[in-house]
């Protein structure tokens, strides 16, 4: 009996011992793997705020994305997806959350290029055409504006009526842009702006602005009004700081007028404007 009890002791402490050695594994496997994963964040949170500082060749919105998936797929290879898989779409959020203005369109340097333009003399149009004929003009110039915007990745900020608020990265895509416009609008077989002699005039100027609610406003927004108030139809001005950052990019296919200096209502000093030339 006393055999019996002693072979039972051997056992029990034999099982205990190795189910001590089996915890003490796990624990060590378990602290490797937290390690692992704590690095992992570590490079995903270094991935995130390298993402989100100023580059020129990609928009934060696709820096972010990439570091994110990037640093994704090193974690699937290291097999530790599971305790990574929600602190993703955390980080995500947060970088998201942190910087708002990664959604939006602006230059490396905070500035944004707006373009503003409306068609000349849509008041008499209108009333010459009549409404349901100048919907159908309406229809075919939106067309024409967001197809060129688009292509050069600008943001329609706004639109009202015949006039259209763009916002794009940098000056160069936004008087090319500004270019494609004139350039189809001269070139339409479109019969609904052939034959009404739709001529949209078109003013670009860049700088730091404000933004909220999807919107821009400050002293920038209003020079680029002012600017495109004094176009003519058919006519591209730009402010002397686009100029500046266009001309010579590409030397052959963009080339300015000097427009002359000018007072713009409502902002002091003179300013001085340059005509695009737009060969069609």
């Amino acid at each position: 009996m006393q055999t019996a009890t002693g072979v039972m002791a051997v056992l029990l402490v034999t099982v205990l011992a190795l189910a001590l050695v089996v915890t003490v594994v796990l624990l060590v496997r378990t602290r490797r793997e937290l390690d692992v994963s704590q690095r992992m964040l570590a490079q995903l949170e270094s991935d995130l705020d390298a993402a989100l500082r100023p580059s020129p060749a990609l928009s934060p919105t696709e820096r972010a994305l990439r570091a994110v998936v990037g640093t994704a797929s090193r974690v699937r290879r290291q097999g530790v997806a599971g305790v990574l898989g929600s602190s993703l779409e955390d980080l995500q959020a947060w970088a998201l959350e942190k910087r708002p203005d990664i959604l939006q369109v602006a230059a490396a340097d905070g500035t944004v290029t707006l373009l503003f333009s409306d068609i000349e003399g849509s008041t008499t149009l209108n009333h010459r055409l009549g409404d349901r004929t100048w919907v159908k003009v309406l229809e075919a110039h939106d067309q024409v504006v967001r197809t060129h915007v688009e292509r050069h990745r600008g943001q329609v900020v706004k639109s009202a009526g015949d006039g259209f608020m763009v916002a794009f990265r940098d000056p160069y895509s936004a008087v090319r842009a500004a270019r494609g416009i004139q350039r189809a609008l001269a070139r339409t077989l479109d019969p609904r702006l052939r034959l009404t002699q739709v001529r949209v005039r078109i003013g670009v100027h860049c700088g730091p602005v404000i933004s909220r609610d999807g919107d821009y406003f400050g002293r920038n927004v209003a020079l680029a009004a002012r600017v495109a108030d004094l176009a003519d139809g058919g006519e591209v001005l730009v402010t002397d700081a686009v100029r500046a950052q266009v001309e010579g990019t590409d030397e052959r296919r963009m080339r300015f007028e000097e427009a002359g200096e000018v007072e713009l209502k409502g902002l002091p000093g003179e300013h001085t404007l340059w005509r695009l030339v737009v060969e069609t």
